[in-house]
């Protein structure tokens, strides 16, 4: 296959694993915002479907592709020597492990606590808990910041491993900031303490 073809190809895949990832950050920000069981229920199976129809297609696009130029193009395994290819390829494998040991089981412990449930039913404790778990709270806004980074490096090509570093540094503190900001305990305390008063006065 040429060149040009394994380039639409790959660029096809960037831009579909780029949408579900998009798509993916609002389902679970609107599943971080539900005050009940059928609006995250609706959510994930949203979700689910997105990652069947966009995001396995995407992330099977790339990968054929992405092998295939490596193997033709640039090398085989001696792309390891290139900093913007072997981050590239590097991010892209770190993404999809992050997917299969955290999203993925995230995902299911949520389905199996949503199980049984009616649509009008209040969000449980336990449901609470999984839902505001910091670590899966990190990755849904670390994977944006990788995807952005994997398109920075094939963009702008460096051939500094410090720019690598420096891009993944970036993006971790970058999610870090972002965890931090959406799990903080700062309002739920303050908003129930004041309600509290309110009754009591009333």
């Amino acid at each position: 296959m040429s060149y040009a073809w394994l380039g639409a190809a790959h660029l096809l895949g960037a831009v579909l694993l780029g949408a579900a990832i998009v798509a993916l950050w609002l389902i679970d920000e609107r599943i971080r915002r539900a005050t009940d069981c059928g609006t995250i229920a609706h959510a994930g199976r949203r979700a689910d479907a997105l990652g069947r129809r966009v995001l396995m297609p995407g992330v099977l696009l790339l990968a054929v592709s992405g092998v295939w130029l490596v193997a033709s193009y640039y090398g085989g395994w001696r792309f390891l020597r290139v900093p913007w290819l072997a981050g590239m390829a590097g991010l892209f494998v770190f993404q999809s492990a992050w997917a299969n040991t955290v999203t993925h089981p995230h995902a299911k412990r949520m389905r199996q606590l949503l199980a049984g449930t009616r649509d009008v039913d209040p969000i449980t404790p336990a449901l609470e808990r999984v839902r505001s778990e910091p670590l899966a709270s990190f990755g849904q806004h670390l994977e944006p910041a990788v995807f952005v980074l994997i398109v920075a490096l094939g963009v702008l090509r460096p051939m500094d491993w410090a720019v690598v570093v420096l891009g993944c540094v970036t993006a971790t503190l970058l999610a870090a900031a972002m965890t931090f900001y959406v799990v903080r305990p700062l309002a739920p305390s303050s908003l129930s303490s004041a309600s509290v008063e309110a009754e009591g006065g009333s």
